[in-house]
């Protein structure tokens, strides 16, 4: 069960000498908590050997909502974010920065990591993350030049970029435009003290152009149905980039729900960019040539045995254009999840053929996840 802790308040005057007024307002104070264990190993002739590690994430939410003086609704928040070490700066993140405005079906937000986005493997619903297995190690200099990277393409959105949308309610599903003039995570300064430029023309990660994303989620009219479809596109990431592509992805899934059985698909194709990031020389190249373009297909299978214990089995098949040779990485996923009511528990095995598309270099993870939120 989750536990909130709830503020409600009246704020009478004007906040902050800006001569804003608040009606009553609820303020909820959340959280998360999740701790796993990870073991991986390749097969490849040259390679770095078997590992083993344990995983960390914990988040606090902070949301506030309530209605404005002309009666529409508003609804705002940020969280907090911290994964892996537990001393410094290091992958601690701000995460959810909004604020919405809602009148009837239709919701205008501006900030990041809010917006409905494709950032799922529907096929790996009873697993632990995406259908890549990322960071079975180096197999060679090949992966080492991939960094650990499996060829199946991730969601491709945009959503966790600094921007501004629009949601409006169709049916049962909801059909979004998102728009952010700069591909950047990093955060910008305050308005008032400098805001940075990032203009799409510096040779950093940190800068980019701008990008635009149209999505749509909802069940089509169909009971048990789960669809989606996003398209996203953009300006070029890396000006040194010698694919010289615009990001783009098209990313559509469909899973269906009878009884205690949903069978799902999706297939994601992705052009200059890997789940959000830009592919160039010094993060793309695999197999001695440049990943232009990743194409995944997976499909699943979960079974609800109780209403504490659900199955799943997955499978996809990813592949690349950066060479003639590169070979079709396959993926499949046995996982299992139990739920001991505020604690929950999540294992998987996957085996990969051909891990990031290189001959000869399979290889094989374990994952186990326990969580909870408050």
């Amino acid at each position: 069960m989750t536990n909130k802790l709830r503020l409600t308040t009246a704020i009478m005057g004007s906040l902050a000498g800006l001569g804003l007024s608040a009606a009553v307002a609820q303020t909820t104070v959340s959280g998360n908590a999740s701790f796993g264990f990870f073991a991986g190993s390749t097969d490849a002739t040259t390679k770095d050997g078997s590992f083993s590690s344990m995983t960390k994430e914990t988040q606090i939410n902070l949301a506030t909502k309530g209605k404005l003086n002309n009666g529409m609704n508003y609804a705002a928040g940020f969280s907090l974010e911290f994964d892996g070490p537990d001393s410094g700066s290091t992958d601690m993140y701000a995460e959810g920065n909004y604020i919405e405005i809602n009148s009837g079906d239709t919701t205008f937000m501006v900030g990041a990591d809010r917006m409905q986005n494709g950032d799922i493997h529907l096929s790996n619903a009873s697993g632990i993350g995406y259908i890549g297995q990322d960071g079975l190690g180096a197999g060679g200099t090949a992966i080492t030049v991939v960094g650990g990277r499996s060829i199946f393409p991730l969601h491709g959105s945009i959503y966790q970029f600094m921007g501004t949308g629009i949601t409006q309610k169709v049916g049962n599903g909801n059909l979004s435009v998102y728009y952010v003039p700069a591909q950047a995570t990093s955060a910008l300064n305050d308005i008032a003290n400098g805001a940075q430029a990032v203009d799409g023309k510096h040779t950093s990660a940190t800068s980019s152009g701008s990008a635009y994303e149209i999505g749509y989620r909802g069940d089509l009219g169909v009971k048990g149905l789960t669809a989606l479809a996003f398209y996203t596109s953009g300006d070029k990431r890396f000006e040194f980039n010698p694919l010289d592509k615009k990001p783009k992805t098209t990313n559509f899934g469909l899973a269906y729900n009878v009884g205690a059985v949903t069978v799902s698909a999706q297939q994601i194709k992705t052009e200059g960019v890997q789940g959000g990031y830009g592919i160039n020389a010094a993060s793309g190249a695999t197999n001695g040539g440049l990943a232009e373009e990743l194409k995944g297909q997976s499909v699943g299978i979960a079974y609800a045995a109780s209403k504490d214990l659900t199955l799943g089995l997955a499978y996809g098949k990813a592949d690349s254009n950066a060479a003639a040779s590169i070979n079709d990485e396959k993926t499949v996923i046995a996982s299992i999840g139990y739920s001991l009511g505020a604690v929950g528990i999540k294992a998987q095995y996957a085996d990969v053929d051909s891990y990031a598309g290189l001959n000869n270099n399979d290889g094989k993870s374990a994952k186990i996840l326990m969580f909870t939120s408050f």
